[in-house]
């Protein structure tokens, strides 16, 4: 059975997921919406596994997880649609700076940078050339 049938929709709309989050939790998700939002303007967002999510062409590519009490990180995915090999290295060449965390051959995450570091031209052009990057992979 797909996962995302075995986890029941909480949130409608990624306003009610925002509503739901603390006040500083909605920050950090802000601030990596606007990323999302710069990075690639053409992203659908919706809300599936309980977060928004990003659509592109009508495949899931990137979800914002904020769950728990570690920093709030990007997913970076092919969705369901592709097999996944946890035990294969990623082919993935858009990460010069090293941000991503990998998971498997296709699905890595990328930790919400503190929001000092995320003020400084270069922090934020590295998040948003990654984000570029793993879209282009399409």
């Amino acid at each position: 059975m797909p996962y995302d049938r075995l986890m029941p929709e909480r949130f409608a709309t990624v306003d009610e997921y925002l509503a739901a989050q603390s006040p500083q939790r909605r920050a950090e998700v802000e601030a990596l919406r606007a990323l999302v939002r710069e990075a690639e303007p053409s992203l659908t967002e919706i809300v599936k596994w309980n977060s928004p999510n990003y659509t592109l062409d009508g495949a899931d590519r990137l979800t914002i997880n904020a769950a728990g009490r570690g920093p709030v990180r990007l997913i970076l995915h092919f969705g369901t649609g592709r097999a996944e090999d946890k035990n294969a290295a990623p082919t993935f060449a858009g990460d010069p700076d090293g941000l991503l965390t990998w998971h498997s051959d296709i699905r890595a995450s990328l930790a919400l940078p503190e929001a000092t570091e995320l003020d400084g031209k270069r922090e934020r052009e590295a998040v948003v050339a990654v984000i570029r990057a793993w879209m282009a992979e399409g």
